[in-house]
């Protein structure tokens, strides 16, 4: 009787595996839907966005030409914004206060982590994930996927994806506690459209904004030419990018290195510390974005990321000037 019990818990167990890999690798496919509608499909849409028990709407429209991505986002409410995607720069309009910003931007930009299928045994280190329900959002079926953080240095997500599609139509951004900091989520959308050109164009004058930007793209450098060592980030961090850049609203080189999980993001920004910023040090928080500030060797040093606030303290205490 021992035998035959011992045979059936080990039958239990080897059911309960194949039934979780199986869970896992439903919900990864559904993130590779998702990232490859990012990249992919043409939409046009209202979406709102929730934080701090603030709530703003916004017109969204994208379209993928040749793996592409060009966008217009127009908010609906609150102070007058406009941003436009083209294929090469980030315009970025703020008419009410007669500014523009305009910045060079990354090919593969789609709004979504780029993911391929060898990267889910590497964030499975840091996250879980698993499928939800149905729901219906902006009158489309859409199916739920949860990211869920293993420890308290990233956040997780619980996402709806079109079932059809594959587009995004709800993101939670939620703490390692499930609760939730932001929230996008479509109430119309049309997806799979043609996009013209005008559609593209931002309705804000050009010519009557104070317009601050970048006149060359930014350099990459290898990490090895930096004089500053990161000496610590969470677990699952990697350096994937390090360039020297000036900043837009300055004529100041800026340092910048970005470290990533394949889902969260870190960045680091350094540069010349400025008459009176010397001793400027602390947290700032803006929606769920997180910064920490210090000043080292007379240099200003920011490390952001939309994680957890003790991620950015954790890795700004670890930096060090090496000369």
């Amino acid at each position: 009787m021992m035998k035959l019990a011992n045979m059936m818990l080990k039958a239990f167990l080897l059911f309960f595996v194949i039934v979780a890999n199986e869970v896992n690798a439903s919900a990864s496919d559904w993130l590779m839907k998702i990232n490859g509608a990012a990249a992919e499909v043409n939409f046009s849409g209202i979406f709102v966005y929730t934080h701090e028990g603030k709530v703003e709407v916004m017109q969204v429209t994208r379209r993928v030409d040749d793996g592409m991505m060009q966008e217009r986002l127009y908010a609906l409410n609150g102070e007058a914004r406009e941003i436009i995607r083209d294929m090469s720069r980030v315009w970025c309009y703020i008419p009410d206060q007669n500014v523009g910003v305009h910045d060079y931007r990354q090919i593969s930009e789609s709004g979504f982590p780029r993911i391929v299928p060898g990267d889910f045994d590497k964030l499975s280190k840091n996250y879980t994930f698993s499928e939800g329900g149905y729901e219906r959002i902006a009158d489309r079926r859409a199916h739920q996927i949860n990211v869920i953080p293993k420890d308290p240095y990233r956040y997780g997500y619980v996402l709806w994806a079109d079932e059809e599609s594959g587009l995004l139509l709800r993101s939670d951004l939620v703490d390692h506690s499930g609760n939730i900091i932001e929230q996008y989520m479509f109430v119309d959308v049309e997806i799979g459209i043609d996009i013209p050109d005008s559609a593209l164009q931002a309705v804000s004058n050009k010519d009557q904004l104070e317009w601050f930007g970048n006149a060359n793209p930014p350099i990459s450098a290898p990490s090895t030419s930096s004089s500053w060592l990161i000496g610590q980030v969470p677990g699952g961090f990697q350096l994937s990018k390090h360039i020297r850049r000036m900043s837009p609203m300055e004529a100041e080189e800026v340092e910048h290195l970005v470290y990533t999980d394949g889902l969260s993001t870190i960045s680091v920004f350094i540069k010349e510390a400025r008459v009176g910023q010397s001793s400027m040090k602390g947290l700032l928080k803006m929606g769920a974005v997180h910064a920490y500030r210090n000043t080292i060797e007379h240099y200003r040093v920011t490390v952001m990321g939309e994680v957890p606030a003790q991620t950015v303290q954790f890795v700004s205490q670890g930096i060090s000037y090496k000369q």
